[in-house]
C-alpha cells in the first residue's frame, strides 16, 4: 500500500472591513500555485485540501484568487491533518502551506502570532489562528514527516515550536518580528521561490529535498528585504521529482552491457537488490572502514554500488545527512 501523504494549502485574499486588515492580492494564487505544482511533481501522490476551495484531488479544482476562510474551518482542518481522530489514520507527511495576513498581538500579557482568518475581529480580541496551537498540533502529532511553509508576516515564530522524534521542514517567509512582501497582483516574495525551489527541472538530479530546497530558497532571497528561516531535520524528506513512477511503464529498463548510474532514471527502475542495498546501507551506517563488493564480471557490482547505495544516500533517507555528502559529488 502506497503511504498517503496530505496536503493543506490555504491562501486567504478577503479580509472584510471589520477585520482592520487590507484584502490581499495573491494569496489565494499562491495557494492555487503550491497545490499545482504538488500536484505536477509531488515525490508521492498527494490527497490535496485546499482552503477556501474544499477538498480536491489531483487535477480537479483550483483555488480562486478571493474567498472566506474562517477560523474554526482552518482549526478543524489542520486538526484534522497532523492529528485526525480515530479510526482515521494519520499519513505519513503532513504538508500545511498557508498564504495571508499574519499579526502580532499582546494576549493575556504575552506575546503571540497569529494566521489572521477572514473573520478576525481585533476588537474584540479574535485574531485567528495561534502559531502556539499549530505548534501544540505537530507536537502531538502521530505524523512521521511533517512539512510547513508560511508565507506571512512574523511567521518565524514557528520555530519556536520544532517537533522532536519527527522528520521536519519548516520554513517562514519572514523572522518573528519581520513583515512580509506581497507584489501585488503577481506573488508572495517568499512563495516565488517556493515554487521555483519545488521545480524539480531547476535541480541537478531532478529531485528536490526538503534540505536542497532550503538552500536553494536562502541563496534566492539573499537578493530581497526578507530573511527566510528555516529548520530541517537531519533527515531529508523528498519532496517533487520529475521521475514519476509510472512515466517507466512503457520503457524498458534493460541496459544490455551497461550498468545503471546513480541517475535517478536509472535508480528508480533498478529492482532485484534490494536486499544487498539495504545490508551495503548497513554497513556504512556502522563506519566500516573498508567496503568491498566482489562478484564475477557482469554480476551487477557496478549496478548495485551506483543505482543502489549511491543513488539512497544521495536521497539522504536510509542515512540521515548522506546527502550533504552527495552534493559534493557521485560517480556517473
Amino acid at each position: 500500500m502506497t503511504p498517503e501523504w496530505e496536503a493543506l494549502i490555504v491562501g486567504i485574499n478577503r479580509y472584510p472591513e471589520y477585520t482592520n486588515f487590507n484584502d490581499l492580492t495573491v494569496a489565494g494564487l499562491d495557494g492555487k500555485n503550491v497545490a499545482q505544482r504538488l500536484e505536477q511533481y509531488g515525490y508521492e501522490p498527494f490527497r490535496i485540501q485546499d482552503l477556501p476551495l474544499g477538498l480536491t484531488q489531483k487535477g480537479a479544482g483550483a483555488l480562486p484568487n478571493r474567498g472566506i476562510v474562517k477560523l474554526e474551518e482552518l482549526r478543524s482542518a489542520v486538526a484534522n491533518l497532523f492529528n485526525p481522530p480515530p479510526p482515521n489514520q494519520p499519513p505519513e507527511t503532513g504538508l500545511f502551506f498557508f498564504s495571508g495576513h499574519g499579526c502580532r498581538q499582546e494576549v493575556d500579557g504575552i506575546e503571540e502570532v497569529f494566521l489572521v482568518t477572514s473573520d478576525a475581529f481585533p476588537d474584540v480580541g479574535i485574531y485567528g489562528y495561534p502559531l502556539r496551537e499549530l505548534g501544540e498540533q505537530i507536537t502531538t502529532s502521530p505524523v512521521k514527516q511533517v512539512v510547513i511553509w508560511l508565507d506571512c508576516c512574523y511567521s518565524g515564530e514557528l520555530l519556536k515550536f520544532i517537533p522532536t522524534k519527527k522528520i521536519y521542514c519548516l520554513i517562514t517567509a519572514t523572522r518573528s518580528f519581520e513583515p512580509g512582501v506581497e507584489i501585488s497582483h503577481e506573488q508572495g516574495v517568499f512563495t516565488r521561490e517556493l515554487l521555483a525551489g519545488l521545480n524539480p527541472e531547476n535541480s541537478p538530479d531532478g529531485i528536490v529535498t526538503s534540505h536542497n530546497l532550503a538552500e536553494f530558497i536562502e541563496q534566492r532571497m539573499s537578493r530581497t528585504g526578507q530573511r527566510p528561516l528555516i529548520a530541517n531535520s537531519e533527515q531529508a524528506i523528498l519532496l517533487t521529482t520529475q521521475f514519476p513512477k509510472l512515466s517507466f511503464q512503457d520503457k524498458c529498463p534493460y541496459r544490455s552491457l551497461s550498468y545503471f548510474t546513480a541517475k535517478p532514471e536509472d535508480a528508480l527502475v533498478f529492482h532485484g537488490r534490494s536486499k544487498l542495498t539495504k545490508q551495503l546501507i548497513e554497513r556504512v551506517r556502522n563506519k566500516d572502514r573498508l567496503l568491498v563488493v566482489l562478484g564475477a564480471s557482469g554480476s551487477g557490482k557496478s549496478s548495485l554500488l551506483r543505482a543502489g547505495l549511491l543513488y539512497q544516500l544521495k536521497l539522504g533517507q536510509a542515512i540521515p545527512g548522506s546527502d550533504a555528502v552527495g552534493q559534493r559529488g557521485f560517480p556517473p
